[in-house]
């Protein structure tokens, strides 16, 4: 995609984002080192940026030391989660002003991040169209962000639309990873590779889908997800960044 005609709307939007960056004292956490490193250098010449943390504990340690006031996220970690993160910051620190990046854009994760209390919520990937200093924006003015990634796949989620949440909600989130790779045709092999795990424990996260289900094989599992709504698949497949899980 050519972004020249966007560039001007681009650089305002990085401005006017920058207005809370430049008057918060800023943390940051994310398994995604790329993303953390961007971060990073984007806070050269602005408000302080105190913590850099790639887990929920070191992250949360900084947290009470640094007097910290905006706190952006992802919400997968290195170790712990984001959404843990942000339950427990919210508690410790209720000032916190806090903005997460959904990596794994999925109807569970969004509707604990709301739960959790973040007060704004973007998809990864459309973090490059202006989405984040969006929020940054609304946040600034004791408002709430939903992005338009995040508000259709609630939108379309089956998710929070009665108590009885049927086999989705026995399937853990890794469980849903899987699930989703085999709605997209991938092999054990792609799914292990996208996942950063085994192929043995791909089979075996395989075997407890088509358990939980029920699905008598893989292709029946499909076709019940995709009848049933049991998974969202976003415009664009979210970028895997999970910590390596052994088999």
């Amino acid at each position: 995609m050519d972004f020249s005609q966007r560039i001007p709307t681009l650089q305002n939007r990085v401005r006017e984002g920058h207005r809370l960056l430049r008057r918060s004292r800023t943390a940051i956490a994310t398994a995604d080192r790329i993303l953390l490193t961007s971060w990073v250098s984007l806070f050269e010449g602005l408000g302080p940026l105190v913590t850099a943390a790639t887990s929920e504990e070191e992250c949360l340690q900084s947290l009470g030391s640094s007097e910290a006031d905006l706190l952006l996220c992802t919400d997968l970690l290195e170790a712990g989660s984001g959404v843990s993160l942000v339950r427990r910051a919210r508690v410790a620190y209720p000032q916190l002003k806090i903005l997460m990046l959904i990596q794994r854009p999925i109807v569970r994760t969004i509707l604990e991040a709301i739960d959790a209390g973040s007060d704004g919520l973007c998809a990864h990937q459309t973090a490059g169209s202006g989405t984040v200093f969006a929020a940054l924006n609304a946040i600034d003015s004791d408002d709430q962000y939903i992005d338009p990634m995040i508000s259709g796949v609630l939108r379309h989620g089956r998710l929070g639309k009665g108590s009885d949440q049927g086999p989705l909600a026995e399937l853990s989130l890794r469980e849903e990873d899987v699930l989703r790779g085999l709605c997209r045709g991938m092999s054990n092999r792609e799914i292990a590779d996208a996942l950063v795990v085994s192929i043995d424990t791909v089979k075996s996260h395989v075997g407890s889908v088509l358990r939980k289900l029920p699905a008598k094989d893989r292709t029946h599992a499909v076709v019940m997800a995709f009848r049933d709504g049991l998974v969202e698949l976003p415009a664009r497949p979210p970028r895997w960044q999970g910590p390596r899980e052994s088999g």
